[in-house]
């Protein structure tokens, strides 16, 4: 193992992990890249620059952390968004507009049809 500012890296190329979704078989995916960190003072993390270059965030950018079966996860606003739009396009019908039954149902409401 290579040692970087303290950091030591598990893999030997920078690789990142594809979308959660992603629909190519789990053979063919490549192989995350991983960091050893050390927690700071005060619970502070740094992360890499390799590793926000593969999430593709840059310092000061907003991110959304959560727990999942003990682990953390950390992804950027952005692929949160995609995250969603992505599970609830599973629920949208073929050639369904929502945002025209939302505007139908509110134009009702207001008594404009």
């Amino acid at each position: 193992m290579s040692k970087s500012r303290g950091l030591s890296k598990e893999a030997s190329a920078p690789r990142s992990d594809p979308p959660s979704g992603a629909s190519e078989p789990d053979l063919f995916r490549p192989l995350p890249q991983r960091e050893v960190l050390k927690l700071g003072d005060a619970g502070r993390l740094v992360i890499p620059a390799a590793l926000r270059e593969a999430m593709g965030v840059e310092p000061g950018d907003t991110l959304i952390a959560r727990v999942d079966q003990g682990e953390l996860r950390l992804s950027s606003r952005q692929m949160a968004l995609r995250r969603v739009q992505s599970q609830m396009a599973k629920l949208k019908k073929p050639g369904e507009s929502v945002v025209d039954e939302f505007l139908a149902e509110r134009r009702a409401l207001w008594g404009e049809e």
